[in-house]
């Protein structure tokens, strides 16, 4: 659902940066520039070789099963025919990835994936393999761990005729493990959107979404186990069915089987961000939702990290201070209690006490009970990427202006961010630097700041892809201290295809 919220967050960008970037070598560093459209080939050779090995270079044939991801520069992994968009991916137990993405090579749109090992490695086989291919279009996927080496895919399908959702879990092998098209989440007759799914932690998975079955949007739940059952009532529980129109859902895990769900709400005359918990059985732990924000003003995009302690923090854009109503927001912070009790100042504390324009914020767990947060910010003129550092009492660790991560010239927009998995964090982010009104192509920039705030790579980030044309909705996960792989949507083919990158 678009909203004022998130109308900055769209899947595609309405700011274009113009770049005529030259291939870049960055010596010896963690990162290293080339585009190209090609596959990296190496050889074997070592004065040790044995003659069998001699023979096989003499010939010209190409050892290409495991490519080190250092010698990777924005790997293709599926450039089939027609547009692929919206790719995700989640990690495969063994320093690799499974990607899945939305594909329109059949006429109509489909679910891809691809599964990468820690090498780099193409596994499934070319442009992927399909987890759903119903006659009918599907939706932009999401994806969780199965916890044994495969993946738990969830989208939005149309072929009961409104958008239901539906689910595969694949195996390391990428083999179907349940229905050939998938097992239906909800399939009530009425518009379900906004799909967000985590692992229940048990090999199932736990997914929520906008639900229209009531005449409004409401907030529902579901919980399928390892081999595809429905665990809760059939079409989902509702996590909370409020008079007016609920937006955003975001969820984690509360470390027993259920999760902490989090949304806005405007059954009020002001728009607020609430909270509830479901348990590993589908119950609504709480007597009912309880106000993370009721401040004066609106408030709305609220994000939530695990406190690693039974507990969250929650993030939100925040209008108390703001008499023109959404022309700046700060962002606010609470932390809550596996009880549901507020643990700080009353509808919560600011992250940046700066009046400028703070939104599209992202956050990961620190490692030490507290959370790290980066925001798009437009204190000059400009938005940049700046982030905060907060600890388990609310107090703020950098800054209290925030430590800028990009501020390069031109526009930087949806900051992303991942563990970094040593207390600090990686972030990602579409860049258009040095792009002041000619907005026809984007990047993809990334940066490291360890636990004390200091960015660690080049001043302004390290460009992840800055080929011609666009790239967007880029997505990363942690593969262990200092690195992340990144996906994303590329159109510098003849239609937008899928690549991927490792940032070490």
């Amino acid at each position: 659902m678009i909203s004022l919220f998130n109308i900055n967050r769209g899947q595609t960008s309405c700011h274009r940066c113009l770049h005529n970037v030259v291939t870049q070598f960055i010596g010896t560093s963690l990162f290293n520039l080339v585009c190209t459209t090609s596959n990296q080939r190496r050889y074997f050779l070592t004065a040790s070789f044995t003659f069998n090995f001699i023979c096989l270079l003499l010939i010209n044939i190409p050892i290409t099963a495991h490519t080190e991801w250092k010698h990777i520069e924005n790997l293709p992994i599926c450039t089939a025919e027609n547009e692929q968009y919206f790719p995700a991916l989640t990690t495969d137990g063994n320093d690799g990835v499974i990607v899945t993405w939305r594909d329109g090579r059949n006429g109509n749109y489909d679910i891809y994936a691809q599964r990468i090992d820690n090498n780099g490695g193409i596994v499934w086989g070319q442009d992927g393999i399909p987890v759903c291919n119903h006659d009918a279009a599907q939706g932009a996927p999401v994806i969780v761990p199965d916890m044994k080496g495969g993946a738990i895919i969830v989208w939005g399908d149309t072929r009961n005729g409104s958008q239901d959702s539906y689910a595969q879990r694949i195996n390391a092998n990428g083999d179907k493990l349940w229905n050939q098209d998938g097992v239906s989440v909800c399939v009530e007759p009425n518009l379900q959107d906004d799909f967000t799914a985590i692992s229940d932690g048990n090999g199932g998975v736990i997914v929520i979404w906008e639900d229209w079955r009531a005449g409004n949007q409401d907030i529902y739940a579901q919980k399928l186990s390892d081999d595809g059952k429905i665990v809760w009532e059939d079409n989902g529980i509702a996590v909370f069915q409020g008079e007016g129109d609920q937006y955003d859902p975001a969820i984690i895990s509360d470390g027993e089987g259920g999760a902490f769900v989090v949304w806005w709400d405007i059954s009020t005359p002001d728009w607020n961000v609430m909270a509830q918990r479901i348990d590993s059985k589908g119950n609504v732990v709480w007597d009912s939702p309880i106000p993370i924000c009721s401040a004066e003003g609106n408030q709305g995009a609220p994000t939530i990290v695990s406190d690693g302690n039974g507990g969250a923090f929650c993030v939100w854009a925040d209008y108390r201070n703001d008499p023109n109503i959404f022309t700046a927001a700060q962002l606010y912070a609470q932390h809550i209690n596996a009880e549901g009790k507020t643990l700080w100042k009353k509808d919560g504390i600011p992250i940046c006490e700066l009046s400028a324009n703070q939104q599209q914020h992202s956050c990961v767990g620190d490692g030490e009970g507290g959370f790290i947060v980066v925001w798009w910010d437009d204190r000059d003129i400009f938005a940049d990427i700046y982030a905060q550092r907060v600890n388990v009492e609310g107090k703020i660790l950098w800054d209290k202006n925030g430590v800028p991560i990009c501020t390069e010239g031109g526009v930087q927009q949806n900051p992303m961010l991942v563990s970094d998995g040593v207390g600090g964090a990686i972030a990602y982010w579409l860049d258009y630097r040095e792009d002041f009104g000619n907005t026809t192509e984007d990047a993809i920039y990334a940066q490291r700041v360890d636990v004390n705030g200091k960015t660690l790579w080049n001043q302004n980030g390290v460009p992840v892809c800055a080929a011609e044309k666009e790239q967007i909705t880029p997505q990363a996960i942690s593969v262990g201290a200092g690195s992340a792989i990144v996906v994303w949507s590329d159109a510098r083919g003849k239609d937008n295809d899928i690549y991927i990158h490792r940032v070490q």
